[in-house]
């Protein structure tokens, strides 16, 4: 009888582990296209739910983990009516782990504990998921912030240590949600709609390259733990403005402007003294030029400028010097931090609004690579790979408002713009804090 009980649970463990194999090979090829809901133009949230409860997350290009906020935090992680703090107690689920760190960024600390609980993204799902719950936090800007979650997007590194529950390994590990769900090898795009308060789309298991590769360019990522590619021949128009020598640029989807190393946003504000107090010569404007891996791109001038309105939170108050509505300034945030390929330039959401963008995880015979494709006025690669003009992207002529109360950086940006790190020990510190 102990014999056939043996039998019967190896049976079933194998059972288990096929059913698990074939839901990561489904996950792995299924295609969906989610919706990103359109904050001020500043963030874009998407669904997921955790322990079966709704919330809105960020999914950020710029970090790998996952990290929920919790009700055990409601007091210093936000009570807005919008917000969704994660209840354990509500979850047959849910399973505490045994770690716990401080998360550190550039405008306060979370304290997150090592959980696990079922995870779902549209059609993905995974059980005993693993996820930072933040039960603790010294950042001023969540209690008034309406996001749950922070969804980390970045190049999943090289036989990378995943959180299993009691695992001494865990140690030095990660909670990265794309392993979890079997996507950890696939690729998904990210394209922002470019009419103002218009929707952002998440594509997972994206196939556009295969289905027109004509339209995409291909950037090589570079060594740094980033979506990061070579910045070469930054230009206002046809005059230099910086990287002569290579930069180093990121391809972040959770910030809301563009960043560059203060001294060029320096120069930058004064090589455009011609814009009018109101943005009303916009058109006017030159656009910002620049290669990335030797691919020439173009953004118009709305990208890095606009009416700048509100009061920023403490840790960015210093990116703005004009707060009334009336007003036109450069509209970008600054970093000063090096990268082993040069200074550091983030190219946010203004950048996600022209380009089409597939972000290509590693595979085991491939690093990680970026395609970009011009995007059509309704966030699919344009077809038309000659169409180059504003008026054949659909674009509004409208200069953007800009909330800096809205304003959103990315939290390994944040932490950057504070301690001026490299992006190998910015990594390195946030983990071992």
């Amino acid at each position: 009888m102990a014999a056939y009980h043996t039998y019967l649970v190896v049976r079933l463990v194998c059972f288990a582990n096929i059913v698990s194999a074939l839901k990561f090979l489904r996950n792995a090829g299924e295609f969906h296209r989610q919706t990103l809901d359109n904050i001020e133009d500043l963030a874009y949230y998407g669904n997921l739910t955790v322990g079966g409860q709704q919330m809105q997350g960020i999914f950020d290009t710029g970090s790998i983990e996952l990290v929920v906020l919790s009700e055990a935090c409601k007091d210093r992680c936000g009570n807005t009516r919008k917000k969704l703090l994660y209840n354990s107690s509500q979850s047959s689920g849910y399973i505490q782990g045994n770690f716990s760190l401080r998360l550190n960024y550039g405008s306060g600390q979370l304290v997150g504990r090592e959980a696990y609980d079922n995870v779902a993204i549209g059609p993905f799902s995974s059980s005993s998921t693993p996820f930072w719950e933040a039960i603790d936090a010294m950042m001023p800007l969540l209690i008034t912030s309406d996001f749950d979650a922070i969804v980390g997007l970045g190049p999943i590194p090289a036989n990378v240590i995943n959180f299993v529950p009691g695992s001494p390994n865990n140690l030095h590990g990660y909670a990265v949600l794309l392993e979890s769900l079997g996507l950890s090898h696939s690729q998904f795009s990210v394209c922002l709609g470019n009419q103002a308060g218009s929707a952002g789309y998440l594509t997972w298991n994206d196939d556009s390259i295969s289905k027109n590769p004509a339209a995409f360019s291909m950037l090589k990522v570079e060594n740094t733990g980033y979506w990061m590619a070579k910045l070469e021949d930054v230009r206002v128009g046809s005059t230099m403005l910086a990287c002569a020598d290579g930069c180093g640029a990121v391809l972040d989807s959770g910030t809301s402007l563009i960043a560059m190393p203060n001294l060029i946003k320096e120069r930058l504000t004064q090589l455009i003294r011609s814009v009018t107090k109101d943005c009303t010569n916009v058109l006017d404007l030159p656009e910002l030029k620049f290669k990335m891996s030797g691919v020439e791109y173009t953004l118009p001038a709305d990208a890095y400028l606009g009416q700048v309105f509100g009061s920023a939170s403490h840790d960015l108050e210093d990116h703005f010097q004009i707060t009334n509505s009336s007003l036109c300034q450069v509209a970008v945030m600054t970093v000063d931090m090096q990268s082993a390929i040069g200074p550091t330039w983030v190219m946010g959401m203004p950048f996600f609004r022209k380009f089409f963008t597939v972000f290509a995880q590693r595979t085991a015979s491939e690093p990680p690579k970026l395609y970009t494709a011009k995007a059509d006025p309704h966030c699919y690669p344009q077809k038309d790979t000659n169409a180059t003009s504003l008026e054949s992207q659909g674009r509004s002529f409208a200069v953007r408002r800009v909330n800096a109360a809205r304003v959103r950086m990315s939290p390994w940006l944040r932490m950057a713009a504070r301690f001026g790190m490299d992006s190998h020990i910015l990594r390195h510190h946030r983990l071992a804090s």
